[in-house]
């Protein structure tokens, strides 16, 4: 037929292959995010400086940086989208922010991180914290 195609519904010219999936070594990641925290935007010539250190491609760079940009704008879209549904169900006490010192490292071989305080005299103050005494007058 006149588009190209035969009766079968084959191509009669090859189709060009898309490239497959680049792999990028978690070392090639690591420099491009740590560009990307300062720079979201590329020069030609940073690219083509970036492509070169990292061996990459300069196509390979300009598309890493496109997603990029795309995954960050989605990102802050969701944190948006988060932050409206919770100003919609209003304060809830029963949902209790995680405590800085959670997040911190375990006790365990490593430490606790700033306090300097073992685990059982954490446990030993919060049980005292708890103790109701009732004083009849």
């Amino acid at each position: 037929g006149r588009d190209g195609m035969t009766i079968f519904g084959q191509r009669q010219t090859p189709k060009k292959r898309r490239k497959s999936r680049t792999a990028f070594t978690n070392h090639q990641i690591y420099e491009l995010e740590k560009r990307f925290l300062y720079q979201k935007y590329l020069s030609p010539a940073d690219r083509d400086q970036i492509a070169q250190q990292l061996g990459l491609t300069n196509a390979q760079v300009i598309t890493w940086f496109q997603n990029r940009r795309a995954k960050l704008k989605r990102d802050l879209e969701e944190m948006k989208a988060d932050v409206e549904s919770a100003k919609k169900l209003g304060p809830n006490p029963a949902v209790d922010i995680v405590a800085l010192a959670e997040l911190e490292p375990s006790a365990e071989g490593r430490g606790k991180a700033r306090t300097g305080r073992r685990d059982s005299e954490e446990e030993e103050e919060e049980e005292e914290e708890d103790v109701e005494i009732d004083v009849d007058d």
